[in-house]
């Protein structure tokens, strides 16, 4: 059939990347942008499509699908956003948007679901059957393999670490309406509130600068981190002790600055899981880096896109 092109997107919740993904799992060509703010849904849809025309005029091939890697939960079957609780997007159509657009038959997933996709395929995962992935960017998210394959559960809606409990006294409210969640206390913009909160510098920040200071001998930053790990550690024992997986991988932008956490969460992960039924267990951070939603997104796209030229 010869190579073929993906034009995917990574839509984050401060930015988005466009890119051009071929039958490697190979990132060809991207391009990056950043919101300022929390966008609203047709904000996130104009730039959305701006982005892969200004890609597409650098790129001399024609591209044969789309992949799309989107933020919270997603309808994959018929192509809708459902809903992103950092940004408040609700019922986006965003699949026929970009077919429409483009040309091209458009396939959307779950963020954290194509990370693990594209673990198993090109990172970490490729001999392991069973893992948990989780994301702990701008929100936290994750994804379940079991036996080989996703797990989507009843209503597709399975793997939401970000919306376990793990701060029960006087939690931070989370965009799903409880408080308390990883989400609402480790995301990325968390990690920053956490920092001002507890006396560091009280103009805004972001989690990266935090990071930057904690690695410069900050006591206040590095503690934040410390409850980070803390936080992230709760979220994967619970989730842990219900899979039983062999593995789990820390993916997104704070995992990027993962030694910072990395003891507190894996000393809290072995205090309170049930070892015995655990003791192979191995956490690590993602092999495929940065660019795994847009990796997964490309490489889901194509996979389908084959399939339709087969049948």
């Amino acid at each position: 059939m010869g190579n073929k092109y993906a034009l995917a997107f990574d839509i984050g919740g401060s930015k988005l990347v466009a890119g051009i993904i071929d039958d490697e799992g190979r990132v060809v060509a991207t391009r990056h942008s950043q919101w300022r703010a929390i966008p609203e849904g047709s904000v996130v849809i104009e730039d959305v499509l701006q982005s892969g025309r200004e890609l597409l005029k650098t790129f001399e091939r024609s591209i044969d699908c789309i992949g799309v890697s989107i933020p919270g939960l997603a309808d994959s079957e018929r192509g809708i956003w459902i809903e992103s609780c950092f940004s408040g997007i609700r019922g986006v159509p965003i699949a026929n948007l970009l077919q429409d657009a483009f040309l091209a038959r458009t396939y959307i997933d779950n963020d954290v679901n194509l990370c693990a996709i594209a673990e198993v395929l090109y990172g970490a995962c490729r001999d392991c059957t069973d893992f948990i992935w989780l994301t702990v960017s701008n929100g936290c998210g994750g994804a379940l393999f079991t036996n080989g394959d996703l797990y989507r559960g009843s209503s597709a809606g399975s793997g939401e670490l970000g919306h376990i409990t793990v701060e029960d006294h006087e939690g931070y409210l989370c965009g799903c309406g409880n408080r308390g969640c990883l989400e609402a206390q480790a995301s990325g913009p968390a990690l920053a509130r956490r920092y001002q909160r507890d006396g560091g510098q009280k103009t805004a920040i972001a989690a990266k600068e935090v990071a930057g200071l904690a690695k410069n001998g900050d006591l206040i930053a590095q503690k934040v981190f410390i409850d980070e790990g803390r936080y992230l550690g709760k979220a994967i024992a619970a989730a842990v002790n219900v899979v039983n997986p062999e593995m789990v991988i820390i993916g997104g932008g704070v995992a990027q600055s993962y030694e910072l956490f990395e003891k507190p969460m894996i000393e809290t992960v072995m205090r309170l899981i049930y070892k015995k039924a655990n003791q192979n267990l191995k956490i690590r951070k993602t092999e495929v880096g940065y660019y795994a939603p847009l990796i997964g997104a490309g490489a889901v796209a194509l996979r389908e896109y084959r399939k339709l030229l087969q049948n």
